[in-house]
């Protein structure tokens, strides 16, 4: 806003009512779906953001009995975002007051009117994104849940180097049979591991080493849904949205918060739409093939000669 202030000698505010007015008229989601009819692979990478949002409201309760840490909550919002992992693209993405299943209910919901043909969820450890997409599509969505995600949560119940170095150095062992067993190549290689594992699980009696099997056991299934269902080719950690939010975060550092919602929302919708209309180019090993187009693109349309601006009067009519 500044920079633009000092180039066109207007103020700050003026600036920033031109850019509200011209973001204010973006299509959404919804509007680039009707136009293009995007062809997506089914298989969905979903997180939900922390966006910082000013409210007035927040002001006025800061003598209240709410802690700080209760009002900084009330400053905060949840850009629900997905990326289909098939094509690179952002078929839906909605602010939402928070990550509660209502929130993704309704996210879900304008997914699936949009004829979005999810086959799978890739999460990390929300219960609520399963529950959820399940929900509005049907018990048949394969859940994948974050291997990553959840081998940090295991190294979290790791005693220090002080307290018990013994202990320590066993529970490190579990936790990469454990990873042997989610990371394996093939289903054959996981059944193997986890049998063994299964028939050693007597050597593990300490309460950490047993609280980690349960955990373990009590997700097994959707841990190693990339093996069960190989026709999938489903990815085993939510990387895709993890890279996508740093991005994200690169533009939002300097932004500190936001004065609004509806600016929140139109800032994001820019970014997201900037996004599918800009060519890869530094993709690399399996998805080099990217390269040299956008995500609406890899998706089957054609955005030769497009103005987005033009497309929300266009789906309109």
């Amino acid at each position: 806003m500044r920079i633009l202030s000092r180039r066109y000698g207007k103020t700050k505010n003026t600036i920033m009512k031109i850019v509200h007015g011209v973001t204010s008229m973006l299509p959404t989601s919804v509007d680039v779906q009707r136009h293009f009819l995007p062809r997506w692979s089914g298989i969905l990478v979903m997180d939900g953001k922390v966006i910082r949002v000013y409210d007035k409201l927040s002001t006025k309760l800061k003598r209240s009995s709410l802690s700080e840490d209760e009002l900084r909550w009330m400053n905060k919002m949840r850009w629900l975002c997905g990326i289909d992992h098939g094509t690179g693209d952002l078929p839906h993405y909605a602010l939402a007051a928070s990550e509660s299943r209502i929130d993704l209910v309704m996210y879900f919901q304008t997914l699936k009117q949009m004829n979005y043909p999810l086959k799978a969820v890739v999460c990390d450890g929300s219960p609520e994104i399963p529950h959820a997409a399940r929900f509005v599509f049907g018990e048949q969505v394969v859940i994948q849940r974050c291997t990553r995600h959840f081998l940090e949560d295991l190294r979290k119940l790791l005693p220090t180097e002080e307290e018990d170095p013994r202990e320590r150095e066993r529970l490190i062992r579990l936790i990469a049979r454990i990873k042997s067993i989610i990371e394996a190549r093939a289903i054959e290689d996981m059944m193997e591991r986890f049998d063994a594992l299964k028939r050693d699980r007597s050597k593990y009696r300490s309460p950490i080493a047993k609280q980690m099997l349960k955990m373990f056991l009590g997700i097994k299934e959707p841990l190693c849904a990339h093996l069960l269902h190989p026709e999938l080719n489903l990815p085993h950690t939510s990387n895709d949205i993890e890279n996508l939010f740093r991005q994200l975060n690169l533009r939002l550092k300097s932004l500190g918060r936001f004065s609004h919602r509806s600016s929140a929302h139109e800032y994001l919708n820019a970014w997201a739409l900037l996004r599918r209309f800009t060519k890869f180019t530094d993709c690399r090993g399996g998805r080099r093939h990217r390269n040299g187009k956008s995500p609406l693109e890899l998706a089957g349309c054609e955005i030769g000669n497009i103005d987005p601006m033009k497309l929300r009067s266009a789906t309109s009519k």
